[in-house]
């Protein structure tokens, strides 16, 4: 009887649980929805996502004669600064003309938004991105990354090496 009891209790408990940690993340996700929709706001920021929650503002016209966009393969030399929305100060990530950073499009596992926004620029397009967690870590802390934060990045694609 006392193991029935038990087994009811570790139930019900574990059932309260999960119950109480997706209110918490709805909570989360909810205030990242909110945040989100007041930086848009306070920058002006009317345009329509690429997809939901994934924004690319282009920050001025390509430099560059080719209107190729990056393909499967194409390595590219990138120069970005990545910070969250919650805290403009806290830059997560950083690569500069001096140290661009280096990846295989398409093929390097980066995440979801850096792939698909990516993948519609063109060289020397400078671009502002703004992706929710969604296209991010999601619920996940990653670094100094909190769990559903949405993240900024100012990217320039440097070049596109064909393979």
């Amino acid at each position: 009887m006392k193991s029935a009891i038990t087994y009811k209790f570790v139930y019900v408990s574990g059932i309260l649980l999960m119950f109480l940690i997706f209110s918490c993340n709805k909570n989360q996700k909810d205030a990242e929805r909110a945040l989100l929709s007041q930086y848009l706001e306070e920058n002006n920021i009317i345009k329509d996502p690429v997809a939901d929650g994934l924004y690319i503002i282009e920050n001025g016209f390509s430099t560059s004669e080719s209107s190729d966009f990056p393909q499967k393969g194409d390595t590219l030399i990138i120069i970005y600064k990545g910070y969250l929305l919650s805290d403009q100060n806290i830059v997560f990530d950083e690569k500069t003309i001096d140290n661009p950073g280096k990846y295989v499009y398409l093929t390097d596992k980066v995440i979801p938004g850096w792939e698909k926004a990516v993948g519609l620029m063109k060289k020397n397009m400078p671009a502002l991105l703004i992706m929710s967690s969604d296209w991010a870590y999601k619920g996940h802390q990653t670094g100094i990354i909190p769990p559903y934060s949405t993240l900024i990045f100012e990217v320039r694609i440097v070049e596109i090496i064909k393979p």
